[in-house]
């Protein structure tokens, strides 16, 4: 199996971190691409050119969400999508969590651009998803002695969602109210998975 990611996609590094913690890393290679490269290796596979892409034998996978229910596929267990599809509830948390991580990664893209071209209505929608998203999560966390985000597909997604505030220090000062996810994203975060497949 071939693994095409870039390092600092928070959708790859979702599946990256699923790979190690199913176990099925050794079995896959990485093989690390430019977004939007015209050469791009990946293009011989498919056409839309996204990462992540999961290359099996003839087999394509696109999008986050799909190669990890393959790997679910693989070591024969719902090991990562078991919570959404447990339940509605589930499902809800996840659209939820993968919005939060869409919506990062929008915020990231407009930061980069140049000081000129960047966009504050932007800039002030994605600070403000950010921080109603994270007081959400916090809320859930707080509803119950024994509450938690569990360490499947959606929490894979709100972890690598923080870590891209986090690198990008677009909203350093989260900890400061939100003392529960702070300690529940410390927790994961020190996961050799993540540690990892860190940005650079």
């Amino acid at each position: 199996m071939q693994l095409y990611y870039s390092r600092n996609s928070p959708f790859a590094r979702v599946v990256r971190v699923a790979a190690i913690e199913c176990g099925l890393a050794p079995r896959i290679d990485h093989v690390e691409v430019v977004n939007r490269d015209p050469d791009s290796p990946l293009l011989a596979f498919s056409p839309v050119c996204r990462v992540p892409t999961l290359v099996d034998g003839t087999l394509v996978i696109g999008e986050a969400r799909n190669i990890c229910a393959y790997f679910d596929h693989l070591v024969g267990e719902p090991t990562f999508l078991a919570g959404s599809q447990a339940s509605w509830s589930g499902l809800a948390f996840e659209s939820m969590a993968l919005g939060f991580l869409d919506a990062t990664g929008v915020w990231v893209r407009e930061n980069r651009r140049e000081k000129h071209q960047v966009s504050d209505f932007i800039m002030q929608v994605e600070h403000q998803r950010a921080n109603r998203c994270l007081d959400d999560f916090e809320t859930k966390l707080s509803s119950q002695t024994d509450a938690s985000i569990a360490w499947d597909f959606a929490g894979l997604a709100v972890a690598c969602a923080i870590g891209v505030l986090d690198h990008n220090e677009l909203l350093s000062g989260w900890r400061a109210t939100r003392p529960k996810l702070a300690l529940w994203y410390e927790e994961n975060a020190s996961r050799a998975s993540m540690c990892d497949t860190q940005p650079r």
